[in-house]
């Protein structure tokens, strides 16, 4: 980690959160267009709040979370990481924000998600992650489709956000049996 990266890829590296991060944190929770099809975002938060809520999340034992950073400009874009890691079941739930709304679109998630599934199986030894998703978040399903993960199952009306409700997709993939 000389360079202060612990997950490098071609266009981004993912690192540890640092102070200044929270500014960044605080900005994407809290954007309506990033958290669209999200749970997050539901309430209003100061950044003082977002910054207690996030760094407990952060330090917690059962979760590795990382900032996405553009290798080129050195800025952060977003956050990715693996939570509730059960180490004996050997899973852990996959998780990724792309905050920087000009970072989507153009695979960065696809990098991001193939970095975080590698370490996972390959230094944690997981064997199996997984996320939900909404249904109608079209590119995120794509994605992760794309990196390995399989559908499992659809929870109905499981998440309420803009005045509506959304089926929510579970998907995995199992270490050796994806892609």
């Amino acid at each position: 980690m000389k360079d202060g990266y612990f997950l490098k890829g071609e266009r981004v590296a993912l690192r540890t959160i640092k102070e200044e991060d929270f500014f960044f944190i605080h900005q994407w929770v809290t954007d309506q267009q990033t958290t669209h099809y999200m749970f997050t975002g539901q309430l209003p938060l100061t950044a003082e709040e977002s910054k207690k809520v996030y760094n407990k999340e952060f330090n917690s034992k059962s979760n590795v979370v990382f900032i996405i950073e553009d290798m080129q400009t050195h800025h952060p874009i977003g956050m990715s990481g693996l939570y509730d890691l059960h180490f004996s079941a050997r899973k852990a739930e996959f998780r990724i924000l792309l905050g920087e709304s000009d970072s989507r679109g153009k695979g960065i998630g696809t990098e991001v998600t193939n970095l975080v599934i590698k370490y996972g199986f390959e230094r944690l030894n997981l064997h199996r992650i997984f996320l939900g998703v909404t249904h109608e978040n079209k590119a995120a399903v794509k994605t992760y489709k794309k990196c390995g993960f399989k559908e499992e199952g659809t929870l109905q009306d499981d998440i309420y956000r803009n005045g509506r409700y959304y089926d929510t997709i579970r998907m995995a993939c199992v270490r050796g049996k994806s892609k």
